[in-house]
């Protein structure tokens, strides 16, 4: 299979050199090359509803993807497999984008992937002139770019040590999900400033009602947490903190992730696998959401979507004092932020005490939310950033 990527990247990166631009491009029309399937979160918050949003608007809008979640997973055991089958698909939908006026890539083009010297990259920047990198992750942190190529076979298929940062300069504009984002662009491109647009993951959570807090004897308060399971190990962090604190008091912990969360802990832990469908009745479960991060780069760079999806629902977020959450958060008004583990006990401790009104605290993170969150709040700006050619 190695040599067979090899032989795939090579000629596809020759072929690329032949192929014709196509000038006769559809007005109003956008194209999404999604990074994931359609199951992901990724997608449904930060592609398909902002497809749609956009159909409604007149715009003729195309959402590519390249594996359906079968094949990610299954694929996903030979990491070889997976760049072959990846690449095939994602080189030739590429060349559907000499249709579009604008396209979208979500994240980047390929996925656990930085062979060919980026050469589809360089493909689709001489198809496209309106050509729009969205993230809201920093993917350079969390691949620990830039790295030294030592391997013989990496440096073969010209593998990039630093693919993340060196792919911005083939982009006109930049969808980033925080301020830290747009600095990094700015720091990392020659882009100028106004072609970057901060437009946080947002939520559409307008038509539920915000959480009601009423609780009865028979309630076990409910701490909850919700992600990837490649974001346990931030879970795991604060593990101490709440078996610390289940000494004084009775609560329980409602994960919602992918692979089974397990932890040694002096209190329940309720699982429940991740679905779209059932995310916002889990949800609404949660008394009080908490996002733990660590101090470092890779969660400098994320979006804070954790803490929009408790507060978006009206339910009080705890989270770590960094970067988009304090933008996010007034502290001890719409939610909590903490410093470290000892903050954070005082915090949950003061929650389980009843020292803090987690009603109004809720029905402020709403509101916040609803204003500056959503889909709606962002709908103008958005639109306005993608349809002009000319910044």
């Amino acid at each position: 299979m190695k040599l067979l990527l090899f032989i795939q990247i090579h000629f596809y990166r020759l072929l690329s050199f032949f192929i014709p631009k196509k000038k006769a491009k559809i007005e109003n029309s956008v194209l999404y090359l999604a990074a994931f399937f359609p199951e992901n979160a990724g997608y449904h918050w930060r592609v398909k509803l902002w497809a749609e949003l956009l159909e409604k608007e007149n715009y003729k809008v195309d959402v590519l993807h390249a594996l359906n979640e079968k094949e990610f997973y299954e694929y996903s055991k030979n990491s070889a497999l997976f760049m072959f089958r990846f690449l095939n698909i994602r080189f030739w939908q590429i060349l559907k984008a000499r249709k579009f006026k604008t396209v979208i890539v979500r994240r980047e083009i390929l996925l656990f992937n930085e062979y060919g010297n980026m050469f589809l990259e360089k493909m689709l920047r001489r198809f496209c002139s309106n050509l729009i990198l969205d993230f809201d992750d920093d993917l350079s942190a969390s691949k620990k770019q830039p790295k030294k190529i030592n391997s013989l076979y990496a440096k073969l298929l010209l593998e990039n040590g630093n693919s993340f940062r060196e792919s911005l300069k083939y982009y006109d504009k930049f969808i980033v999900g925080s301020q830290y984002l747009k600095e990094y662009v700015i720091t990392h491109s020659n882009i100028k400033e106004k072609n970057i647009e901060i437009i946080p993951t947002c939520v559409d959570y307008d038509k539920y009602p915000a959480k009601i807090y009423k609780f009865d004897k028979k309630h076990i308060f409910t701490f909850g947490w919700i992600g990837g399971d490649h974001n346990y190990h931030l879970l795991q962090d604060i593990i101490p903190v709440l078996n610390n604190l289940s000494k004084d008091y009775k609560f329980k912990l409602l994960v919602i992730g992918g692979k089974k969360f397990e932890a040694k802990t002096n209190f329940e832990i309720d699982f429940r696998k991740w679905s779209l469908k059932t995310e916002i009745e889990d949800l609404m479960d949660i008394d009080v959401g908490l996002m733990p991060l660590k101090n470092n780069e890779t969660s400098k760079g994320k979006g804070g979507f954790k803490l929009l999806q408790y507060m978006g629902l009206g339910i009080v977020g705890v989270a770590f004092n960094l970067t988009i959450n304090k933008e996010i958060v007034t502290n001890y008004e719409n939610s909590f932020l903490y410093s470290d583990n000892e903050e954070l006990f005082l915090i949950l401790s003061q929650i389980l005490s009843n020292k803090f009104n987690l009603k109004n605290i809720g029905k402020k993170a709403k509101e916040n939310i609803e204003k500056n969150y959503t889909f709606t709040a962002n709908k103008v700006k958005y639109i306005d950033f993608i349809k002009n050619e000319d910044l």
